[in-house]
């Protein structure tokens, strides 16, 4: 296969002079613009629309002696290739295979040139040869949204298939006047299996959240899978209706209300996991969108030591929720894993000699033992009600799922005040921050000092598939960043750290521990003869999606109210200045904390400074 060609590709624009596409004068100003505005001739040619796109390609194929494929709506993919596919991967080369023996693989590229995508392919049906053909990058892009975008299950096609014969329109209309029909038809296999299918893939992948979201022309489902959104079918406009009725009338929602958002729970069982669904609708301009959060309902609650959570701010947080009285704080942005911290702390503290009341909205995880109120604002039994009369019911620990206002937050410090140990959350950014933004609902700068004890602050991050794993040799700039970063620690020196971790025991990928405690490499030398580290990555597989990454785990700061510290919160000094005492007081910072388990082989550096926005200088 011919390389790629790195200037103004003359060839290409010769053939279109040649072929009377292009004008010898339209071929010198391209030339010209292209290295003007640092453009392709494609992207220039495109953009003052002087060609067609299919014009432009199969010119720049027949230049290459690449095989061009006008219509690929004929292409067909057998269902033994769609079994080892994942759309993300497809989406991300763009480029598909359709055609396998056991020499050769025949391989559709919007990009015949693609150097990761050839190399991609290449290593994934070794040892057969690829075949490339091409079409334009539109077609290409559109045949995998559509064809490949529905792989979530066979079922699914046939049961759209199934539902426009049926129903022989395209447009499915709900109203008050015939919903006794529409919800009698939604009984039938195509719409029922449609959406089992959407919630049996859910359950399957790992997704915390699904998103049925109608398009101008079709309805997108998305799933979030370790928190990050991945689409993964693509439904007919005219399913959206059925669907979104079908959904309600499983979530006991009214299906003739369109008009104003709802929200209702479902319950599912997938072979032998029960899950509970938390179910939203919100009107848009092209219709309803749905969002569906999965919570699985397990035997037991995951230990606190799982979640990340570990060394110095482990021992804090632990001696801060052994405490009689006081407030300890579970920050972060929504989804970042404060409900399971804080549960998993409940269920460490439960004890029949002590009397643990939760306030919640909703309540996500049920613990054995304690009592869980749900809030209702509908109502009018919101937080600050409930956690009222939870005062008079003689709690030892009250866990506030939230503290949203100055009126909660002056009844959770009444709370530690009188001898309880009140457990919450806030969204904020940081365990500092959370210091702060008391004092800005206008809680007293002395009142905030004497109750709260500690400050969590945390993130999830994905962790590496540990059946892809790879080590690379860091580089200077790396090296040199994350030392800056870990800087802050005492006594830290990162060679020595990794020299450390490299003695210990190695457990294999399929031990529990694994995932806590991989194999990490001894420091080595790189070429120009300096000392480096090895960092770690999933170079993805079939058991991770292709993605290098599987399942998550938080990273942490914790912050514990020390004497020095209480007396700057108390002055009301400023944000930088509380920050500093924190540090000074042996707080771990979160982005130090990801740097940790990035060179124990957990997580990436490129993760950590996705998820913890940092400031790094990493590329």
């Amino acid at each position: 296969m011919p390389l790629p060609y790195t200037g103004v590709d003359t060839r290409l624009l010769s053939a279109l002079v040649e072929r009377g596409l292009l004008s010898q004068e339209q071929s010198d100003q391209i030339k010209l613009q292209c290295a003007q505005q640092n453009k392709s001739e494609v992207q220039l040619i495109l953009e003052k629309k002087l060609l067609t796109e299919k014009d432009l390609f199969k010119t720049k194929a027949a230049v290459y002696n690449i095989q061009f494929i006008d219509d690929l709506s004929n292409v067909q993919v057998p269902p033994e290739l769609l079994a080892g596919l994942n759309v993300d991967a497809l989406r991300e080369q763009q480029s598909f295979p359709f055609e396998m023996n056991e020499t050769r693989v025949k391989l559709v590229m919007s990009d015949p040139f693609n150097i990761n995508a050839i190399q991609f392919w290449k290593v994934k049906f070794l040892p057969r040869q690829l075949e490339v053909y091409t079409s334009t990058p539109s077609a290409v892009s559109e045949y995998i949204s559509t064809r490949f975008g529905s792989m979530i299950s066979g079922d699914v096609e046939a049961a759209v298939s199934s539902y426009q014969q049926e129903s022989g329109t395209k447009e499915t209309v709900i109203s008050a006047d015939d919903v006794g029909d529409v919800t009698q038809n939604l009984q039938g296999a195509p719409v029922a299996k449609i959406v089992n299918s959407v919630l049996v893939y859910a359950a399957q992948s790992g997704a915390s959240d699904i998103h049925i979201e109608p398009q101008e022309r079709s309805v997108r489902v998305r799933y979030r899978i370790d928190g990050v959104l991945h689409e993964k079918l693509t439904l007919p406009r005219e399913l959206l209706s059925p669907v979104i009725a079908r959904i309600k009338i499983m979530s006991n929602m009214k299906i003739d209300e369109t008009r104003l958002p709802q929200d209702d729970r479902l319950f599912i069982t997938v072979g032998d996991r029960k899950f509970d669904l938390r179910v939203s609708t919100l009107p848009s301009v092209h219709g309803e969108k749905v969002v569906m959060r999965l919570l699985e309902r397990t035997s037991g609650i995951p230990p606190l030591e799982e979640s990340g959570l570990r060394g110095s701010g482990y021992k804090r947080y632990i001696e801060s929720v052994s405490l009689t009285n006081g407030i300890v704080l579970v920050t972060g942005p929504t989804g970042s894993g404060k409900t399971r911290t804080l549960a998993s702390t409940v269920s460490r503290l439960n004890d029949p000699k002590v009397n643990i009341i939760s306030i919640e909205d909703p309540v996500e995880i049920r613990i054995s033992g304690i009592t869980q109120v749900q809030v209702n604002h509908d109502i009018g039994l919101d937080f600050a009600t409930v956690l009222r009369s939870v005062l008079r019911q003689d709690p030892n620990v009250v866990y506030l799922g939230e503290i949203r206002d100055e009126e909660t937050a002056r009844l959770a410090i009444r709370a530690a005040l009188t001898g309880h140990l009140v457990l919450s959350t806030l969204h904020t950014n940081g365990a500092v921050a959370s210091l702060v933004r008391l004092i800005d609902m206008g809680i007293e700068p002395f009142l905030v000092a004497s109750t709260v004890k500690c400050v969590v602050a945390q993130r999830l991050v994905r962790t590496i598939c540990p059946h892809c794993r790879t080590a690379e040799l860091a580089s200077p700039e790396i090296v040199a960043e994350i030392t800056r970063v870990l800087g802050g620690l005492q006594n830290f020196d990162v060679l020595r750290y990794v020299e450390t971790l490299s003695k210990r025991q190695v457990f294999s990928p399929d031990s529990p521990e694994f995932k806590f405690s991989p194999p990490v490499k001894p420091p080595e030398m790189t070429p120009e003869g300096r000392p480096s580290i090895y960092l770690y990555k999933g170079s993805g597989c079939a058991k991770c999606g292709d993605t290098g990454y599987k399942g998550r785990m938080a990273i942490f700061e914790v912050a514990t109210v020390t004497d020095k510290l209480a007396s700057g919160i108390a002055r009301n000094a400023e944000f930088d200045t509380l920050e500093q005492l924190a540090e000074e007081e042996g707080m771990v910072t979160m982005i130090q904390d990801g740097y940790l388990k990035a060179i124990e082989g957990i997580t990436t550096i490129e993760e950590i400074a996705r998820v913890a926005k940092s400031d790094s200088e990493i590329t």
